[in-house]
């Protein structure tokens, strides 16, 4: 967009009336200007489908509802291609995306979404506003440091009352009086009529959607109309009784028997967070039932719009490879090592463990299992606390030194950078690209960037650095570097503050141009890049258990709830492993769906890939450390 104050960063969804951006903030409307951390959604609205008078009721709706739970509008941008509304970027898409994840919530965390979403609508409803199309697409989610919180979105046919704060039901007569989405539609809707209570219905299907996988009522669009004014409701017994009864006063045919108010709703559900029988189910993920079994009544129904329909398709690949994980075989002893492992590293050629001042390197196996053959030693002049691979060898860090160590050993290790800084834990932290070219140093204060080439005198088996640019870190600890692929490298700063637990990321080219950044509301202690390009697996350093899925351009994430804590992980060409204290560990497939598990040792230090399908585990004690070495089957499955 040119002349324009955003820098678009990728298409992230396609609404009723036109596409949806994330986009970054430039400092100025100059194209080249630099751009901030700050993300925000531009809703591009078409003149064809999107008529004025809708542009602009919705634009009034959300410039004058200021709360929380609701999307908040920024500005108004017109460019030569389109007009677009200027809102709040939600990095955890739409509610809609979250039920499409394999049981994604806790029932706790569900409840307290619905109470968010509640003070969002009874914040609306006391000024005299009724959304009229509460679903699940319209639910946008953003990440804090306790999990999901929701954004009421979408204000397009929303309807003001007459009397502010008033609970009567009011009738529009128009050809757009019963505009909305009939899987969440309360029966007086189909007949023009509206009130506060006819979005609390709404809510009332989301939540059981939440429990259960799938909505109470479904079928074709007449059958569905029947169904609202006349099934009966039927309620699974895996429902706590407690919280039946929301769902049934929720759901009753006629507004008056509803709950008067979305906040007397709300402190409805926060009262039964507190009985023993809803308590007791608390950490237990939802849906309890898989919606792919329901048959018709699936997360979609027949009575969708074409757009969302359309949205969904354009979502899914046409083919999934599912890869489960059907047994495991360990070797009977570990390995022993006479020091503390404080690193484990694997490439597709070598397995580098290092202990104290040595590094010992094994040859990664093809099908056969690991052996007793002891591994190649290489003795470092100071304690390893680092090992990062690269093609043809791997740069070893120390307390102040960088080494380079050639895959044939043929040489002695070649000492690269000497920081020269003061004794220290976090003196300094480096990122090498892959083919091990390009080298960036973080110390106190600055970034460091460097190119690595070969020393023609030593047939390239020697690295010779050149410096190419430094660039001044505000930040007063260093971050964790990661190369995304042969030209970017990521800067990541978890911050661990109690009240405002953050980690920020920023790209740099490998010349040290900034490229942009991202802030979440969260504190992440680890970060692994995946296969899959700009897409990394993270560890929130707090909260309930779970595991995230974080692609940069644009910001999407995906929360995957744990039964437990990981405290080490790591990511193979097949899956994500995720080990607890314990030593029970998960195996994900590269969707974040967990396809097997089993009980490894306990306390492990680390986790790295070994052979096609293997994994060496690590657990230290104050003396030594062992090395279990894991044959894992996988079974590729292709699912349409």
């Amino acid at each position: 967009m040119q002349h324009s104050k955003y820098r678009i960063l990728g298409l992230v969804g396609q609404g009723q009336f036109g596409r949806v951006f994330c986009a970054s903030v430039r400092e100025t409307p100059a194209k080249d200007s630099r751009l901030t951390s700050q993300l925000v959604a531009l809703k591009e609205l078409s003149h064809q489908k999107a008529p004025t008078s809708e542009f602009l009721r919705e634009l009034w709706f959300l410039i004058t509802l200021q709360h929380p739970n609701i999307v908040t509008c920024r500005a108004l941008e017109h460019t030569a291609t389109g007009r677009y509304l200027v809102m709040d970027y939600c990095e955890g898409g739409t509610l809609r995306n979250l039920l499409k994840q394999d049981r994604p919530l806790r029932l706790l965390e569900g409840l307290q979404l619905v109470m968010e979403l509640l003070a969002g609508l009874d914040y609306a409803h006391r000024r005299g506003v009724v959304h009229c199309d509460i679903k699940p697409e319209n639910i946008l989610l953003t990440l804090g440091s306790k999990g999901w919180s929701p954004r009421l979105s979408d204000f397009g046919i929303a309807r003001r009352l007459p009397e502010i704060g008033t609970t009567r039901l009011h009738q529009e007569i128009s050809p757009d009086a019963t505009v909305g989405s009939p899987a969440y539609m309360a029966p007086e809707r189909f007949y023009g009529l509206y009130s506060p209570m006819s979005d609390i219905y709404a809510v009332g299907i989301l939540l059981f959607e939440l429990l259960m996988g799938y909505r109470p009522f479904g079928g074709a669009p007449g059958d569905l109309r029947w169904a609202h004014l006349n099934q009966r409701l039927q309620l699974p017994d895996a429902i706590p009784e407690p919280l039946q009864a929301i769902v049934k006063k929720s759901l009753e045919k006629l507004p008056a028997r509803r709950f008067a108010s979305a906040s007397q709703m709300a402190q409805a559900l926060r009262l039964i967070m507190y009985d023993p029988a809803v308590r007791q189910l608390g950490d237990c993920i939802v849906p309890w039932e898989n919606p792919a079994t329901r048959g018709a009544k699936s997360l979609k129904s027949d009575t969708d719009s074409a757009s969302e329909v359309e949205e969904e398709k354009s979502s899914q690949p046409a083919i999934n490879l599912l890869r489960t994980v059907r047994y495991w075989v360990s070797q009977p002893k570990p390995l022993i090592l006479p020091a503390p492992l404080t690193a484990l590293i694997a490439t597709e050629k070598y397995l580098y463990a290092a202990v104290g001042k040595e590094v010992k390197v094994w040859c990664q196996p093809g099908q056969q299992l690991v052996t007793e053959e002891m591994p190649t030693s290489i003795l470092m002049p100071e304690i390893v606390r680092g090992i990062l691979p690269a093609s043809q060898g791997c740069f070893i860090l120390t307390q102040q030194k960088l080494y380079w160590l050639n895959d044939d050993r043929s040489l002695e290790p070649q000492c690269l950078l000497d920081m020269g800084l003061r004794q220290g834990a976090d003196a300094f932290k480096a990122a090498i690209d892959s083919h091990g070219r390009w080298l960036t140093v973080a110390v106190p204060g600055e970034l460091r960037f460097y190119a690595l080439v070969g020393n023609s005198n030593a047939g390239d088996r020697e690295k010779v650095l050149k410096p190419i640019a430094t660039v001044p870190l505000p930040e007063h600890y260093l971050p964790e570097l990661t190369f995304l692929d042969r030209r970017h490298v990521l800067a990541i700063w978890p911050d661990n503050e109690p009240k405002n637990p953050q980690t920020i990321f920023r790209v740099y080219t490998r010349r040290g141009t900034s490229v942009g950044s991202v802030k979440l509301s969260a504190c992440i202690r680890q970060m692994l890049l995946t296969p899959e390009p700009y897409t990394l697996m993270g560890i929130p350093q707090n909260g309930k258990a779970a595991v995230l899925s974080m692609k940069l351009w644009p910001l999407k994430l995906a929360r995957i709830p744990m039964t437990s804590l990981p405290v080490s992980a790591c990511v193979t060409n097949w899956g994500w492993v995720l080990a607890d204290v314990e030593g029970q560990i998960a195996v994900l497939n590269s969707q974040g769906i967990q396809v097997g598990n089993f009980s490894g040792p306990a306390s492990p230090r680390a986790i790295a890939p070994w052979g096609k399908t293997g994994l060496v585990i690590a657990a230290n004690t104050e003396s030594e450390s062992y090395l279990h070495f894991l044959d894992i089957d996988v079974e590729e499955t292709n699912l349409r």
